[in-house]
């Protein structure tokens, strides 16, 4: 019996370093609406292909994209209207500045009355309230230059954010909606893998945490040159007193395949 026991506490020992994962996807995407609106197109014949890039989604923009041209056209007015306010403030300054130089000019001299002399400090104050006027509306307009700049900005993203396409290469797995759909911000429309390489994930046990990180890697029992990526620092909270680790391998010819794991 005790022959029996010590033969079974070796084989523990010697399998503590074997372990077995399942081949997954490298990052899996979970889109969703960032912006609401009716689906107007959906191409659901991509659902299990690869991703050529292109638009897969397509949420309604064309009051986005009207408002879009309208802002832009205002704000070339607009721009335009401030270089024009910008030369009258010049021109103004530069009636201020005459004024200023006439006063100046009469203001002590004995020989001119003082009526004379307040018609010309009057000139003055009203070119220098015709600057201050031109200066105000110059900053007004470059207040409502700069809220229209932050709209464009605003419509051009959620234009952007209403075509929703997948990058070039990553497996669309799941599509949820369908044309003429009706979404909301947080509605869930694509699952999508990054299948440019593979991961695997394990729970170590707390002896194996060093001997991960140190040994060879074997896959299937062929010794592979692979490494560990990353091994979590604390122990996981649903497989207790293990700590989990991901390898992250070449994209195989088929995911969700079982391979075996040991570290010599």
């Amino acid at each position: 019996m005790k022959y029996l026991l010590s033969l079974f506490v070796l084989a523990l020992s010697l399998n503590a370093s074997i372990y077995y994962a399942k081949v997954e996807p490298y990052e899996a995407y979970s889109i969703k609406a960032t912006a609401s609106g009716e689906i107007i197109s959906a191409f659901k014949e991509a659902e299990g292909k690869v991703s050529n890039g292109g638009i897969l989604l397509q949420i309604d923009d064309l009051l986005n994209k009207k408002e879009l041209k309208s802002s832009k056209t205002k704000l070339a007015s607009l721009t335009r209207t401030m270089e024009l306010t910008s030369k009258n403030v010049r021109n103004s300054r530069e009636v201020e500045r005459i004024r200023e130089s006439n006063y100046k000019k009469i203001k002590d001299l004995k020989t001119k009355s003082r009526t004379s002399k307040d018609a010309e400090l009057i000139n003055l104050i009203n070119a220098s309230n015709q600057v201050l006027s031109l200066e105000n509306s110059l900053e007004n307009l470059k207040v409502s230059i700069s809220d229209l700049e932050f709209k464009i900005a605003s419509l051009e993203d959620t234009i952007e954010k209403k075509s929703v396409n997948i990058k070039k290469g990553f497996l669309i797995y799941k599509i949820y909606v369908n044309k003429g759909d009706f979404v909301n911000v947080g509605t869930p429309l694509v699952d999508a893998y990054d299948i440019s390489k593979g991961k695997l994930t394990i729970f170590l046990s707390k002896e194996d945490v060093d001997k991960a990180k140190n040994s060879a890697i074997y896959i299937n029992g062929k010794k592979s040159s692979y490494k560990v990526d990353k091994i979590w620092s604390v122990v996981d909270t649903q497989n207790i007193s293990s700590y989990k680790t991901e390898i992250i391998i070449l994209a195989p010819k088929r995911f969700s395949e079982l391979l075996k794991i040991e570290f010599k």
